[in-house]
């Protein structure tokens, strides 16, 4: 219908669309917010039905909106995770790499920084993700185990930390991916007595220093772009741009062209499994922290036609406001 600037978009039913019968909103309004306070301030006057982002969500206020009914979680097709560039002493040496991944406490992550309900993360591919019609299993990834950390770090030539060099932990100027560098630089100090200094970079710079491996660690996110464990786990083969370690495996790229080829469910979970525990058991050129979920205020009692989905895939043409006959749902949204 029409775009007003700092305003709203409206959006208004065609009656030419192909599914127009089965629409069930005449008009929706979207509102650009960027400010959580604001978002939540829309929303609980009644001048937004729907807030879906995460990021406006109020971070001080996480533990108390977790707790109402009308605020929603879900399963999400995402992680987090920091990369290792490969090429650079140490991290050269798969020993260190496993020994710092060892060394986290990725409950205490998700319980005191991120805090909505996030998961940890032992392997790449996220809860829920399918093989074809199937469930996939992914493995199980390495545990917080920080004796056996030391002792991984004491093999690779570094007990108690002695002659570990000074390291960088590379991120952009996000204050939550500040807040999470912090914890795992104390971590890392306290349980292997290494030191790492903190890189915040800029967001085009910090692409620039992933994509040249211009980083000893950096940290990444990846969004799945549709249901299934190749949209992960390819990323990590030897010529994939997606890459960005310097990490090349053989073995892993072999797994996954296999896995692709395959005709049997079955073998096909067990070559992706397969890759998988090489990229995060045994190779770990990333270490996955947490996985993302979704998050979602509305009204279940007012609001129809939200379902949960590993893609947050909510076409507007099922939303229904069932107080508002025949009007949808306003839906603050970071522009």
């Amino acid at each position: 219908d029409y775009w007003r600037l700092n305003d709203r978009i409206r959006l208004r039913k065609n009656p030419r669309y192909w599914d127009a019968a089965h629409t069930q909103s005449d008009v929706i309004d979207l509102l650009p917010c960027v400010v959580p306070a604001t978002a939540l301030n829309l929303y609980e006057t009644g001048a937004a039905d729907i807030v879906w982002d995460k990021e406006l969500v109020p971070p001080d206020l996480l533990d108390v909106v977790l707790q109402r009914p009308d605020f929603h979680v879900h399963d999400y097709l995402g992680n987090y995770f920091y990369r290792y560039n490969v090429t650079k002493p140490p991290f050269h040496d798969a020993r260190v790499r496993q020994a710092l991944a060892l060394a986290i406490d990725k409950r205490r992550i998700v319980e005191r920084i991120t805090k909505g309900g996030e998961k940890p993360a032992a392997c790449v591919c996220p809860p829920g993700i399918l093989n074809g019609t199937n469930l996939y299993h992914p493995p199980a990834g390495l545990p917080y185990r920080p004796d056996q950390a030391r002792q991984l770090l004491a093999a690779a030539g570094y007990p108690g930390g002695r002659g570990f060099p000074l390291f960088h932990y590379t991120f952009n100027n996000v204050e939550s991916h500040k807040q999470i560098a912090v914890e795992l630089r104390q971590m890392w100090q306290r349980e292997l007595g290494i030191h790492v200094e903190l890189r915040q970079l800029e967001w085009k710079t910090y692409l620039r220093a992933q994509a040249e491996l211009d980083y000893d660690l950096v940290r990444s996110s990846w969004i799945g772009d549709y249901n299934d464990p190749n949209t992960f786990l390819d990323l990590f083969m030897s010529d994939n741009p997606n890459n960005r370690t310097g990490w090349r495996n053989a073995r892993y790229d072999q797994c996954l062209r296999e896995a692709n080829a395959a005709i049997s469910p079955a073998e096909r979970q067990r070559l992706l499994q397969q890759a998988e525990r090489l990229l995060v058991e045994e190779e770990l050129p990333i270490v996955p922290l947490y996985f993302y979920v979704s998050i979602e205020y509305y009204d279940s009692d007012k609001i129809s036609g939200i379902y949960p989905n590993l893609r947050v895939e909510h076409p507007l043409r099922a939303i229904r406001n069932l107080a508002r006959r025949g009007t949808g749902a306003t839906r603050p949204h970071q522009p």
